[in-house]
């Protein structure tokens, strides 16, 4: 009899195969849509092994070695996969594996390092808060900040209703026009609500690096497949297995 330290939850397993985010494959499998070994499992956190037949929706499901990416998003690029959206970032992966999906978002108005990922749970884990990876933005000015609003950028601030942002370091970037600004959460359009709380008006925003991925050499609006040892450092960051 299998033991509970045996083999991968099985909402993990179809993660990690690309089904979607960990939460979503969750729903799936609750509602009869995932198979065992011909048998309907709705508990997710049932244990498959290599010899277990997995089937998602009639199909079968095999783990294969994850694809990860690192994209130039243009400013006016929407990070969305509507195949119907003239303007989504989808328009800029081609010749990424099927599967592959952004991690995360980044608005129409920010451009710079956009991750890609075919890992689910990979993904989940590089968005949630839990994890607190860190991402690294270029702030740009048509003017420079006054000191106190800098002051205030640095101490954080309230950017809804009982939401504090704070960042984790804000440093210059070469003249005044320019500052570096590091966070953990990646909340929805964090930065730009954290500045605008601050009193800052920004000309520009790029995020330059997410973890240990940079944006450095990437041309805009092209993509790079990762390597091998920056696979490696991206599992690790989040305390998963390369």
């Amino acid at each position: 009899m299998r033991t509970p330290e045996e083999g991968m939850r099985l909402n993990r397993f179809l993660a990690r195969a690309g089904r979607g985010a960990r939460r979503s494959v969750e729903d799936d499998i609750r509602s009869g849509m995932v198979t065992v070994n011909g048998v309907v499992v709705r508990n997710p956190a049932v244990r498959v092994t290599s010899g277990d037949l997995v089937r998602f929706d009639g199909a079968r499901v095999i783990v294969r070695a994850p694809f990860l990416a690192a994209m130039n998003k243009p400013v006016g690029v929407e990070t969305t996969m509507d195949p119907e959206a003239k303007r989504g970032v989808h328009t800029l992966a081609g010749g990424m594996p099927p599967g592959t999906a952004p991690v995360g978002r980044l608005d129409i108005r920010t451009g710079g390092l956009l991750l890609w990922s075919s890992d689910g749970e990979l993904t989940y884990r590089l968005t949630h808060p839990r994890w607190a990876v860190e991402r690294e933005y270029m702030l740009l000015f048509h003017e420079p900040p006054t000191p106190r609003s800098l002051e205030s950028l640095r101490k954080g601030a309230f950017i809804a209703p009982g939401r504090f942002s704070r960042p984790l370091s804000v440093t210059r970037a070469g003249g005044d026009e320019r500052l570096k600004l590091v966070i953990a959460t990646g909340r929805n359009r964090e930065v730009r609500r954290l500045c605008s709380a601050c009193g800052i008006n920004l000309s520009g925003l790029e995020r330059v690096r997410y973890g240990p991925i940079s944006l450095k050499g990437i041309p805009r609006g092209a993509w790079r497949p990762l390597n091998g040892g920056e696979t490696e450092e991206l599992y690790r960051a989040v305390g998963l297995n390369p």
